[in-house]
């Protein structure tokens, strides 16, 4: 399983490299190298990219909400872009649509990133 990353206007974008991500020990490590690169990174923006990706197992969702839990711990901004339409649905039908901030592709979750609310 390998992983891309790139820093740029102070936003990390991790970006999933396999089209397939499907083998448990591979998610296993993959967890591990998510929450390392979360540990490691002073960055407080994060992107996970799934341009690459067109299939991925169940066991992949449980690796995103504990990677979501870990950006709370650490005050992170999390968003999600470039996700299949087939695997979109699997996030409407488990409602995990409504726990991560989906974008259509990296620039439009930067652009969503550098948006400002009422009050910042």
């Amino acid at each position: 399983m390998s992983l891309t990353t790139q820093v740029k206007d102070g936003i990390l974008t991790i970006c999933f490299d396999d089209a397939r991500i499907l083998d448990e020990a591979k998610l296993e490590q993959l967890g591990q190298d998510l929450i390392a690169m979360l540990n490691q990174t002073t960055e407080e923006r994060v992107i996970l990219d799934f341009r690459n990706v067109k299939f991925m197992s169940s066991s992949m969702l449980g690796k995103l909400v504990q990677t979501h839990k870990k950006c709370g711990e650490f005050k992170v901004k999390l968003k999600l872009c470039s996700i299949s339409p087939d695997i979109r649905e699997v996030f409407k039908i488990t409602r995990l649509d409504k726990l991560f901030e989906i974008e259509a592709d990296e620039e439009a979750a930067r652009k969503a990133f550098m948006r400002r609310g009422w009050f910042g």
